[in-house]
């Protein structure tokens, strides 16, 4: 059983820049990622992506992104940087170990071995299982049904109707480049209206709105935001969208941002549906009693962490299954890192919170030497 100080389970981005921050601090870690490559997750999702953060703030410990990789950094070039920066801080990172549990305290165990370590990092995301709801009469339909997380460009849809289920940040983008890759027909199933905004807000990113209204108390700041985001979306109710389900600034998380959805929606080439009620042969038949004919379902229904089935001890999760610590007292070495959602960007939170969980792990370890 080999041993190790330090285990990160999960070499994404959080993970990486746990291991980053560690290494600026002399303390190494074995990196265990079921990924064949650094990045891969990355490189094999939909081609049109692109960061919604700007590259400046995008950015993780001890390595800036490329200024020649644009302000808002293409799928394949975030990919090669997460690559990069594992070669920069020249981090241990095991390719192809898909980890199945985490015992304390603490045995990681994967399909090939058991490491044990004093301390380790749980970083496999928020967006770890895919999640495709159980609808009647799934499988009565004849056309495909592909998650989010497996489309890759709406070339392969041209000339169909296709539904996308959910109206996140994927479901959006998603739509719109069905429409512009040529699909015939392209409607988007919405439960809870969100709240859209564009990229951009009088010229500056979104991202930068967010980083500095999150310095005050999100009930203060709330209606301004509101009104900042209603300066580009207040015509939406009469193209199916209502007021937003939910709040940005009180919610801790990002709005849906827009690059290319609002343009569609507008020109009436993307139709809003109600929910899925459920499927039928060829048809879909949505909450409020209408059916429709499909080609093809993109389902952008969202992610499980996984976490209850990694962990032994599930008991540091919460009720949504995320952990309710970063550092859950009563198991010293354990950690979570990339679980946390603010309107300042995903990306952002990880360099910061990386850079916390960094000066926290070296003082536990100063701490159990001292002991031992």
């Amino acid at each position: 059983m080999p041993r190790t100080e330090i285990v990160i389970v999960g070499g994404g981005a959080s993970g990486l820049a746990a291991a980053g921050a560690l290494t600026q601090r002399g303390l190494r870690a074995v990196v265990l990622d079921r990924d064949d490559e650094i990045g891969g997750t990355w490189a094999r999702r939909y081609e049109r992506l692109h960061l919604h953060t700007v590259r400046r703030f995008s950015g993780l410990p001890g390595m800036a992104i490329p200024r020649e990789y644009g302000r808002y950094v293409s799928k394949d070039l975030y990919a090669r940087y997460l690559s990069q920066y594992a070669e920069h801080h020249g981090l241990d990172v095991r390719l192809g170990q898909e980890v199945g549990s985490v015992r304390p305290a603490w045995t990681t165990e994967t399909g090939e071995t058991a490491w044990e370590s004093r301390v380790v990092v749980i970083a496999t995301g928020k967006y770890a299982r895919k999640r495709l709801p159980e609808w009647p009469g799934l499988e009565t339909f004849a056309g495909p049904v592909v998650h989010s997380v497996d489309y890759r460009t709406g070339r392969s849809f041209a000339g169909k109707r296709v539904l996308v289920v959910g109206v996140g940040n994927s479901g959006s983008e998603i739509a719109a480049d069905l429409v512009e890759q040529g699909a015939e027909h392209v409607s988007i199933a919405i439960r809870t209206s969100p709240p859209i905004t564009t990229r951009e807000v009088l010229g500056v990113p979104v991202q930068l709105w967010g980083i500095a209204l999150s310095r005050f108390p999100p009930r203060l700041v709330e209606p301004f935001a509101t009104r900042m985001r209603k300066l580009a979306t207040r015509d939406l109710p009469q193209y199916g969208i209502g007021d937003p389900g939910w709040s940005p600034m009180i919610a801790r998380k990002p709005p849906v941002i827009d690059v290319g959805f609002l343009r569609e929606l507008r020109a009436r080439r993307i139709h809003v549906r109600p929910d899925v009620a459920r499927f039928a042969r060829g048809r879909v038949v949505f909450d409020d009693g209408t059916d429709e004919p499909f080609d093809a379902v993109v389902a952008a229904t969202g992610f499980t962490t996984g976490l209850a089935q990694l962990l032994a001890d599930p008991s540091v999760l919460d009720e949504s299954g995320l952990p309710g610590e970063v550092h859950p007292r009563n198991h010293p070495g354990l950690y979570f890192m990339g679980y946390v959602e603010t309107v300042r960007g995903q990306l952002y939170e990880a360099n910061r919170e990386a850079q916390r969980l960094a000066q926290e792990v070296e003082a536990y370890l100063m701490r159990e030497r001292s002991t031992a």
